[in-house]
């Protein structure tokens, strides 16, 4: 069995007549770095099936057409529907990392006992960087299909609202408030989907031009970085 021995010297920083002083911190490590994003951990997660991850999807209640809705009640004949259903399948992805301890890096920390926490700081900051990536694609995903991937990240919910045509402009002289309200009205007006607006995601800026305006116009601070809705 090879036993290695590290010696370790610390630089002083001040010796003088009956004192020596070495240079100490404070025990836990300044840590300000964002994390984890609103939006990746507001998304329900199921598990997958395979590669790739097949589900259905109901695109609409079966009805019949509206002049075969109602027949006479002595000569009733049923009208003929069918299921709405869709297929879909989406492809995996895979998010990876690495951290690499050298082995002098581990000898000298674990004679100084800091190894076992800088060792769980970084395991966990880096699962943290993982999912911090993971929610980050979710909305800025490049990918461009869901069912045929172009590359090897998500197709971001942006990406998909665009592709769908759901998108509106609201200029730069017209009511930010009132343009929201009514891309919101108009979405619930949809008869064929049960809308269920829950959260507005913005930046910041964005968040200020509201929040400056709602203070203007009606008296309004918003005191949370997430206006709701619903």
């Amino acid at each position: 069995m090879n036993a290695n021995f590290m010696e370790i010297s610390a630089t002083a920083d001040y010796i003088g007549p009956g004192a020596i002083e070495v240079p100490l911190y404070q025990t836990e490590i300044l840590d300000l770095v964002r994390r984890r994003g609103p939006f990746g951990q507001r998304i329900k997660q199921v598990p997958a099936t395979g590669h790739p991850s097949r589900y259905f999807e109901e695109m609409a209640i079966p009805s019949p057409a509206a002049s075969a809705g109602f027949v006479d009640p002595r000569n009733i004949v049923a009208p003929i529907v069918s299921p709405t259903r869709v297929e879909r399948s989406v492809p995996l992805k895979a998010l990876v990392a690495q951290i690499n301890y050298n082995l002098f890096d581990m000898e000298l920390g674990a004679q100084q006992r800091q190894f076992e926490y800088l060792q769980a700081k970084d395991l966990a900051d880096t699962v943290d960087g993982v999912l911090r990536t993971h929610d980050v694609a979710l909305w800025n995903g490049t990918d461009t299909s869901l069912s045929s991937p172009t590359t090897a990240q998500y197709f971001g919910a942006a990406g998909q609202i665009v592709a769908g045509g759901n998108t509106t402009t609201i200029g730069t002289s017209e009511s930010i408030v009132d343009g929201l309200k009514s891309t919101i009205a108009q979405m619930l007006s949809n008869s064929n989907f049960g809308v269920r607006p829950t959260a507005i995601y913005a930046n910041p800026v964005l968040l200020d031009l509201i929040d400056r305006e709602m203070k203007s116009e009606f008296n309004v601070v918003l005191n949370t970085n997430r206006l709701k809705v619903g």
